[in-house]
């Protein structure tokens, strides 16, 4: 018995969020209200959509000198923060209305914020693809705190994250298993 999980030829899959002007669209997240939001970088904005429907609903953020949005993150205050990649900033957003809070991080070695994440520690990181680094800055104030990374062949670093703890690896690899032999029983 074969266990498949392709769709069949010809079938289309359904495209689950466009319009609103989307062009260039970058990263995506889910936010706390369980909407879509997607940077479109060619039009500087950060688009919202339906969670559930992928419908549009409104052109969120924007302003400030948004300049090629790329990076999203919602942090742990519930605002939206977003990199600026040719403005060389981390700009805010208020979380439920999309309002300018103004710049949060910058300078400091920035170029070409691109990816955003805020980590178990706290702090906000963010890869500059043309400064081929991996910046640190306080999750609460927006301080510079240091250069996490760089040098041994870093170059143009265009995401990060961070990997849970080796007993919470060993536990996803125990759920990988058993998704694996349940595979096989069907």
């Amino acid at each position: 018995m074969s266990c498949v999980m392709t769709a069949p030829p010809g079938v289309f899959i359904d495209i689950f969020a466009s319009g609103g002007g989307l062009d260039g669209p970058d990263d995506l997240i889910f936010g706390p209200d369980g909407n879509l939001y997607v940077s479109s970088t060619r039009t500087d904005t950060v688009l919202r959509y339906d969670g559930a429907t992928g419908a549009f609903i409104d052109a969120f953020a924007a302003g400030g000198g948004l300049d090629a949005p790329t990076g999203l993150a919602f942090g742990p205050d519930g605002n939206l923060y977003v990199s600026s990649t040719y403005s060389d900033k981390v700009l805010r957003y208020d979380g439920a209305t999309g309002t300018l809070l103004g710049t949060f991080a910058s300078g400091s070695g920035l170029d070409g914020p691109r990816a955003l994440i805020f980590a178990p520690d706290g702090n906000l990181y963010v890869s500059g693809v043309f400064g081929d680094n991996i910046l640190r800055y306080d999750g609460v104030t927006g301080a510079f705190v240091d250069v996490f990374a760089s040098g041994g062949g870093l170059d143009g670093p265009m995401f990060v994250t961070f990997i849970p703890e080796p007993g919470t690896i060993l536990l996803l690899g125990l759920g990988a298993l058993g998704a694996l032999r349940n595979r096989r029983a069907c």
